[in-house]
C-alpha cells in the first residue's frame, strides 16, 4: 500500500468522474473508530470468546441474582400487596409492605439524591464496575441472550462463519429459531416489567378475559418486547459505547486513584508474538495473542490504555491470566489497579472525594431510612374549596370552605376525627364524622369553618384544628382562614 500522502495526492490529480468512484480511503487510522465499526465505517459485530475464569463466575453469579430478582418481586406478596408496584392509576407506590404517594416529597427527594450521589461515589472509585456487574444491559445480554445465541449458532467463529454464509434452510432455521428464543425471553422480561405497574394476577386475569380493555398494558408489553430484541438482538454493544451517557460521565468522575481494568506496560511491552520471539532480544510478557480483545464484549484493546468503551466486564483479565498461566508466568499482566498505582502509587480507595460522597450517601440514606421509619400512621392535609374565597353569613360569621385529605398509611382501617381548636367561638361542620379511610386508601371530604367576622386581623385569622383517630394517630395543624377586613381581632 502507498503511503497515505502519496495516495491523496494521486486521487487529487485523477479526473473528477474516475475520483469519485475511488475509495475515500484504504484504512483509516485505528484510534479514530469505534471498535465496533470497521474501516470503511460498516458495523463490526462482536462475537466474544467467553473465558469462564475468576470475573466471569462472580458476574455470573451476580446475574443470576439480579434476573431472580426482578422476575420473582412481582410474585411476592407483602403486607397484601406484590413487594414492589407502581400503582400509577391510583398514585401509590407498595414497596415491601410500605404505601407511598406522590405526597411524600421529602422521602422522594432523599431518595432520588441518594441515588445521584451513590452514583457519582460508584464512578469516581470503581470506575464502571457498575456496568460490567450490575448494569441490566450488560447482565441479560451476556448471560441470557448470547447464551441462546451460542447454543444454536455455536460458538463465536461458528456464529461468523454462520453470518458470512449464503442464505440457505439451515441458516433460516437456525436464525429463526434463535430470534424467535431471544422474542420469547424478552416476552417474558416485558410482561413483567409491565407487571411491576398492574400486578401479575390482574394483568394475567384481564387480558385473558377481556383483552381490549387492556389494550393500554398490551401496546406497552408489546412496545418494551420490540425494544429489548432490538437492543440485545442487534444494537448491544452499541448501546454502551454510544448510547448510554455512564460511560462519558466516567471521564468527568474518574480520577488516578479511581479502580478500573488495566494492562500493565511495563512488564508488557513490548508485545512480541511467540513465533516471532529471538533470544537474546528483549519481549515483555504480552505475547500479542489478541485474547483479550477478542473477551471483549465491546471489543476494546485494554492494552491502549482507559477508554469509554471499556465496560468493566474483566473479561481481558480471565483471558490473559488464562494465557498468562498457559505460558508459565504471573498473572496479572491486565487486572484492576489505577493510574496511580500504574505509576508506582499505592492504591487509594480512601479520599477526600470518596469520604465527601460516603458522608452524602449517609446524609441522603439515613435521612430516608428516618423518614421512612417514623412516617405517621396517617396523612392529612387541608387545602382550600368551594369557588369563594369566603362568604359572609347573615348573623355576621365568616364562612371558609375546605377539603381535607386523608391518607391512612396502614393495613388497617382508621376511623378519624377532627375538632376546631382556635379561634374562640368558631364552629367546624365536618360531611362526615368519623371519617373511614379503608386501609392504604385515600379519603377526602368536604368541611367549613365558620368564624365571627371580630376575629379577623387584615382579612386573616389562623384556625387551629386536631386530627385524630382511633388508632392512636394525633396531630395539630393550622391553617390560614380568610375573611374581610375591618375586623378587631387577632392571631393566637
Amino acid at each position: 500500500m502507498e503511503p497515505a500522502e502519496t495516495t491523496t495526492a494521486r486521487e487529487a490529480a485523477m479526473p473528477l468522474e474516475i475520483a469519485r468512484e475511488a475509495p475515500v480511503f484504504d484504512i483509516a487510522p485505528e484510534e479514530e473508530l469505534l471498535y465496533s465499526l470497521s474501516a470503511d465505517g460498516r458495523r463490526k459485530f462482536m462475537h466474544p470468546v467467553i473465558h469462564k475464569g475468576r470475573y466471569w463466575r462472580i458476574r455470573r453469579a451476580i446475574a443470576y441474582v439480579l434476573a431472580a430478582v426482578f422476575l420473582g418481586l412481582p410474585h411476592v406478596w407483602v403486607g397484601g400487596h406484590p413487594a414492589v408496584m407502581f400503582d400509577i392509576a391510583n398514585r401509590r407506590s407498595h414497596v415491601f409492605g410500605a404505601t407511598f404517594y406522590p405526597t411524600d416529597t421529602l422521602i422522594l427527594v432523599s431518595l432520588g439524591f441518594g441515588v445521584i450521589v451513590t452514583v457519582f461515589f460508584v464512578a469516581s472509585a470503581f470506575g464502571r464496575m457498575w456496568c460490567g456487574y450490575s448494569c441490566p444491559q450488560t447482565v441479560w445480554l451476556e448471560f441470557f441472550f448470547r447464551p441462546i445465541e451460542a447454543f444454536l449458532e455455536g460458538g463465536p467463529y461458528k456464529q461468523r462463519k454462520l453470518d458470512n454464509a449464503p442464505w440457505s434452510t439451515r441458516k433460516v432455521a437456525i436464525k429463526t429459531a434463535k430470534w424467535a428464543a431471544w422474542t420469547a425471553l424478552a416476552l417474558l422480561m416485558s410482561t413483567t416489567f409491565v407487571a411491576y405497574f398492574t400486578g401479575w394476577g390482574p394483568l394475567v386475569r384481564g387480558v385473558a378475559t377481556n383483552p381490549l380493555a387492556w389494550a393500554g398494558p398490551l401496546f406497552a408489553i408489546a412496545l418494551v418486547t420490540a425494544a429489548i430484541v432490538f437492543d440485545f438482538g442487534w444494537f448491544r454493544d452499541q448501546m454502551c459505547t454510544i448510547a448510554c451517557p455512564y460511560g462519558r460521565l466516567q471521564n468527568v468522575l474518574s480520577d488516578e486513584d479511581t479502580i478500573l481494568v488495566a494492562y500493565d506496560e511495563k512488564r508488557g511491552d513490548p508485545k512480541v508474538k511467540l513465533k516471532d520471539r529471538v533470544e537474546g532480544v528483549r519481549a515483555g510478557d504480552c505475547i500479542d495473542c489478541r485474547a483479550c480483545v477478542n473477551a471483549c464484549p465491546t471489543g476494546t484493546d485494554i492494552r491502549r490504555g482507559l477508554q469509554p468503551e471499556c465496560i468493566g466486564t474483566a473479561q481481558c483479565i480471565d483471558a490473559c491470566n488464562e494465557v498468562m498461566t498457559a505460558q508459565r508466568k504471573p498473572i496479572g499482566l491486565i487486572r484492576y489497579t489505577s493510574e496511580r498505582e500504574q505509576k508506582g502509587g499505592a492504591r487509594r480507595l480512601w479520599r477526600p472525594r470518596t469520604l465527601a460522597y460516603l458522608a452524602l450517601m449517609a446524609v441522603a440514606w439515613g435521612t430516608l431510612g428516618t423518614l421512612v421509619l417514623t412516617r405517621g400512621e396517617a396523612l392529612v392535609e387541608i387545602v382550600r374549596g368551594g369557588r369563594e374565597a369566603y362568604r359572609l353569613l347573615p348573623g355576621g360569621e365568616v364562612a371558609n370552605q375546605q377539603r381535607v385529605r386523608v391518607t391512612n398509611q396502614v393495613a388497617e382501617t382508621q376511623r378519624i376525627t377532627i375538632e376546631l381548636l382556635h379561634p374562640a367561638g368558631a364552629r367546624l361542620i365536618v360531611a362526615e364524622s368519623p371519617i373511614v379511610v379503608a386501609p392504604n386508601a385515600v379519603t377526602t371530604v368536604n368541611v367549613v369553618t365558620t368564624v365571627p367576622r371580630s376575629a379577623f386581623n387584615d382579612g386573616q385569622v389562623t384556625a387551629r384544628y386536631l386530627v385524630r383517630s382511633d388508632r392512636g394517630f394525633r396531630k395539630e395543624m393550622e391553617f390560614m382562614l380568610l375573611g374581610p377586613f375591618g375586623g378587631t381581632g387577632g392571631r393566637p
